[in-house]
């Protein structure tokens, strides 16, 4: 007998990787909600339901405090936050359909978002994107976004996003579990072999 499988839709809830066939889901009582563009519809897993009416979506992450973060070889490790400000990111369409949620005000050429603000929604404007091209977009809206600098053990920093860091309060996801990193990063790692051959 031929095995039919169908694609898997995810838990809405930040870093929740549950997946659900979208059938399974339904026929479970899973609640599904129409969700904003890119992502259609909210699903929430039972787990994630019950943690949203008694705990707060997101801890609050202070300067100094130690949280886990990605390093850029890939692995979770322990860092420390030394620095925080706001960054102001807007939302488009692109004309084939895609979407970002990261623009810069200033990467909008078909207007002065910097001296005007955010173009009104549903505006088409003109962005240069990183590669030096101009594409065509519709305005979605502005958000502001908390960004962290982290510094890891080995002196290495990133600038990271509130939803790519962990306190040591909240529960780690298996998939960051399985990459979490209890010894000092690589770069210390290969120097101090450096210096002991």
């Amino acid at each position: 007998m031929k095995k039919v499988s169908g694609a898997c839709i995810q838990c809405s809830y930040e870093h929740c990787s549950t997946s659900f066939h979208v059938t399974c889901a339904h026929a479970a009582g899973v609640p599904m909600e129409p969700d904003d563009w890119p992502y259609v519809v909210s699903i929430t897993c039972f787990k994630h339901k019950a943690a949203n009416q008694n705990i707060p979506f997101r801890r609050e992450v202070t300067l100094g405090q130690t949280v886990i973060t990605k390093n850029r070889n890939g692995l979770y490790y322990r860092c420390k936050v030394i620095g925080m400000t706001t960054q102001t990111f807007y939302e488009v369409n692109f004309d084939d359909g895609s979407y970002s949620d990261n623009v810069y005000p200033e990467s909008i050429i078909s207007r002065d978002c910097i001296q005007m603000g955010p173009p009104p929604e549903g505006e088409l404007v003109q962005l240069q994107w990183t590669d030096g091209i101009v594409y065509k977009a519709k305005f979605i809206a502005a958000q502001i976004s908390h960004i962290y600098q982290v510094e890891f053990e080995d002196g290495s920093q990133l600038m990271v996003k509130r939803g790519d860091i962990y306190t040591l309060e909240e529960e780690l996801p298996k998939r960051v579990k399985s990459r979490l990193d209890k010894i000092l990063p690589l770069r210390i790692v290969e120097d101090r072999a450096t210096l002991n051959p």
